[in-house]
């Protein structure tokens, strides 16, 4: 069978699955499968269809028809311009979290250190450290099962440090202090932030991905109080404290923000909703 051929019948299985991106996902699997670009693809489509992705795309396809994120079934994501290995037991990163990496990279100078805590997968320290190499920091994960991916992603750069770090034990904050050489110039942090109850009526995509990176408590606001009242432990006195939040979070966080002596600013994501927030040291 020709190449076009195969990939029109997988796009007509995938546009039942997925209506409006089983085209793009039909090309995605398939330059997953040969191991080509899409401009390759492409410019093959009268070749033959290699007999041996069948066993790749037919799982992919059947693990896609159960709910299975695409970024799971493939292993990887792309974000801020790079790849990002993910599977089960680690959130796949989002687009609007590259804005709170945008906002990080235009607050560190040269020789800065930061930590990103609830780390996951490592996509924001790896944007980070990559785009900035003249700083250093640490990547904070508790999760056993995100780890190994946290560590995978960051295993090129040496400008950060993997460590296991609960956000919520003010003893790991704590033993983190002893172990820098100085109070932290920056802290970014995505952390769990939907309300427990409401985490039963996300899409079935989310449902595959860990309640742990998904968990805020009964409100949603369990971390932002916590790592908040913590994160004195680690970050300087004038330092920076960037958060990302969920919808319709922005009034509380920024006045548990507030009340920590920190100055707050707010910046919108792509779809106009206040995303991240911006928050400097002024006074404990």
């Amino acid at each position: 069978m020709k190449l076009k051929d195969y990939r029109n019948k997988l796009k007509e299985m995938l546009l039942s699955i997925s209506p409006e991106e089983g085209d793009v996902i039909a090309d995605m699997l398939l330059c997953e499968a040969l191991g080509v670009e899409r401009g390759h693809l492409l410019a093959h489509l009268d070749d033959e269809t290699p007999k041996e992705i069948d066993a790749f795309v037919s799982g992919a396809v059947f693990e896609l028809s159960l709910g299975k994120p695409l970024q799971y079934v493939l292993g990887k994501c792309n974000f801020y311009g790079y790849e990002i290995k993910v599977g089960n037991g680690v959130f796949i990163p989002r687009s609007d979290t590259e804005i709170g990496v945008k906002a990080a990279l235009g607050l560190l100078k040269d020789g800065d250190i930061f930590a990103d805590i609830c780390s996951g997968s490592g996509c924001i320290s790896k944007a980070i450290s990559a785009e900035m190499p003249t700083v250093s920091g640490y990547a904070l994960e508790l999760s056993l099962k995100a780890l190994p991916y946290t560590e995978m992603n960051l295993s090129g750069q040496k400008n950060v440090s993997v460590k296991r770090f609960d956000a919520l034990d003010e003893d790991d904050y704590i033993e983190l202090s002893r172990i820098i050489e100085r109070p932290l110039d920056l802290v970014i942090c995505n952390p769990p932030y939907i309300p427990t109850d409401d985490i039963q009526t996300l899409s079935p995509q989310v449902g595959f991905e860990p309640d742990t990176a998904l968990d805020g408590g009964e409100d949603g606001l369990r971390y932002y109080r916590t790592v908040t009242a913590l994160v004195p432990h680690i970050l300087k006195k004038d330092g920076i404290l960037i958060y990302e939040i969920g919808i319709n979070q922005c009034d509380d966080v920024s006045k548990i923000m507030q009340d920590s002596g920190f100055q707050v600013a707010v910046i919108k994501d792509y779809g106009g909703i206040d995303r991240i927030l911006v928050g400097k040291r002024c006074f404990d």
